[in-house]
């Protein structure tokens, strides 16, 4: 029954980075029909907001000021985290969008590291290095070294936000030992409501159809609430190498998906580019993991 669980948990979470990764393209799309940044995340936040409010609802009577104080600030990493990749996306295409906001797993050691002066392992340099030589090939052209995409940029400044949000996350969540649906419910409220603030204070809305409605739905009511849901399941059921194998996935599907879903071309640098960030990604979280791993059983051998 537990080896039930455990393969449930997988292959939900493998469903779910499928989705995550065609959430790249299908921006794409909300954005070519005229909806800026701020409106796209209104629709992915308030809806996930709605839904994960009506599932949790008995849940809220345990709210405490320690969870919405702490759920709020991590929350604003959260909304910075995907206020620039959905920025980012505007001006890069699908591909380089997802894999380079999956170099936020890379940042996250250091982060660590800044806060809590926790070892950075040799897994961690090697991965850095494998990373950045695949952020160069995706971000700079062969006929000008001095171009960098405005885009990638904001994708960049993503990952680095997504890392925030993880480490200050993990950090209260285990310091105050909060609940977390809540704590993610109060995270998700939060970039809802400065989405919400964002729109209203600088987006021009287009006119709303059947047709150019339904991408922020599917952003909302897959990719946020669906994917906060089941990826809190499979990391509380499953092997955490194993989680880590299929969330790295992600960029790789919103590859495949770019090109089937928007028709975009994979350049040679893209392709290789995106590989070798994926490579750094399965470094710095693989290794430690079988480190430790063969410690423990050559400890209790």
């Amino acid at each position: 029954m537990e080896q039930k669980k455990v393969l449930f948990a997988e292959v939900s979470l493998l469903f779910i980075t499928i989705i995550w990764g065609l959430g790249f393209p299908i921006t794409k799309i909300a954005i070519e029909s005229g909806f800026q940044a701020s409106t796209i995340m209104v629709g992915r936040f308030v809806i996930a907001t709605i839904i994960l409010t009506i599932i949790y609802f008995r849940k809220l009577k345990f709210l405490n000021k320690k969870i919405i104080f702490y759920g709020l600030l991590t929350g604003v990493f959260l909304f910075l985290g995907f206020y620039f990749q959905t920025l980012g996306n505007v001006y890069t295409t699908p591909s380089k969008n997802g894999f380079i906001t999956q170099l936020n797993i890379i940042f996250v050691p250091y982060l660590y590291y800044l806060f809590f002066k926790k070892k950075v392992t040799k897994y961690n340099v090697l991965s850095v290095i494998v990373a950045t030589i695949g952020l160069y090939l995706l971000s700079f052209s062969k006929s000008n070294l001095n171009t960098f995409n405005i885009g990638d940029f904001y994708t960049f400044i993503c990952a680095i936000m997504v890392a925030f949000h993880v480490v200050t996350g993990s950090y209260y969540q285990k310091k105050y030992d909060f609940d977390p649906a809540l704590f993610v419910l109060m995270n998700i409220f939060i970039s809802a409501i400065l989405s919400l603030t964002m729109m209203l204070s600088f987006d021009t809305i287009p006119a709303i159809t059947v047709g150019n409605i339904w991408p922020l739905i599917f952003l909302g009511f897959f990719n946020t609430a669906l994917g906060f849901l089941v990826q809190s399941y499979a990391l509380k059921i499953s092997v955490p190498t194993r989680v880590s194998i299929i969330v790295a996935m992600e960029s790789l599907f919103g590859a495949i998906g770019s090109v089937l879903i928007i028709g975009e071309i994979l350049t040679l640098e893209i392709v290789v580019g995106g590989l070798l960030i994926i490579t750094g990604v399965l470094i710095s979280e693989l290794f430690p993991i079988r480190k430790k791993k063969n410690k423990q059983l050559k400890e209790s051998a």
